[in-house]
Parts: structure tokens; C-alpha cells; sequence
């Protein structure tokens, strides 16, 4: 019997600790607008494609490539190619 008391009176005692914590939180929360204004302007590159100077290169024009220690060589279906270094 004192046992069941004693579980009642902690559950009681949580439930009314979790119930004041919730309020509390709630009515000393602050609500903070913040308004950022965008002034950078950036490209936007498709995906399947990467960017190589200042142009940019179709992935799905790639037929195969070669990496090595010292860079990396593209092949492009039209037999051109390009190598960018390490």
C-alpha cells in the first residue's frame, strides 16, 4: 500500500513538473524575426554537367577517360579531348 502511494505521489510530482516546464517554456519564449536580404547572383550548372574554364562540359558527351597520377583526360564522342592536371 505505501508503495503504490509512493509511485502515485512521483508520477504526480513529474507530470507536474513536465506540465510547469512546458508552460514555462512557452510563455518566456521569444520569437526572433531575422530578414536576410540575397545580394550574390550565382550560376546555376545543370546536373550531368561540370564546369571547365569558364565553360561547361556535357558528362553524357563523355565516351572514356584515363586517370593517372597526374591528372585526369576526358574523351568526348567527337574524338576531342580534354586534361586537367592534379
Amino acid at each position: 500500500m505505501k508503495k503504490s502511494f509512493k509511485a502515485i505521489g512521483i508520477i504526480a510530482t513529474m507530470g507536474i513538473m513536465l506540465v510547469s516546464a512546458y508552460l514555462l517554456g512557452t510563455t518566456q519564449a521569444e520569437t526572433i524575426t531575422e530578414v536576410q536580404t540575397v545580394t550574390e547572383t550565382r550560376e546555376v550548372i545543370p546536373d550531368g554537367y561540370i564546369p571547365l574554364h569558364d565553360d561547361i562540359v556535357d558528362m553524357n558527351t563523355i565516351v572514356d577517360f584515363s586517370a593517372t597520377e597526374y591528372g585526369l583526360q576526358l574523351y568526348f564522342e567527337d574524338g576531342s579531348g580534354y586534361f586537367w592536371e592534379r
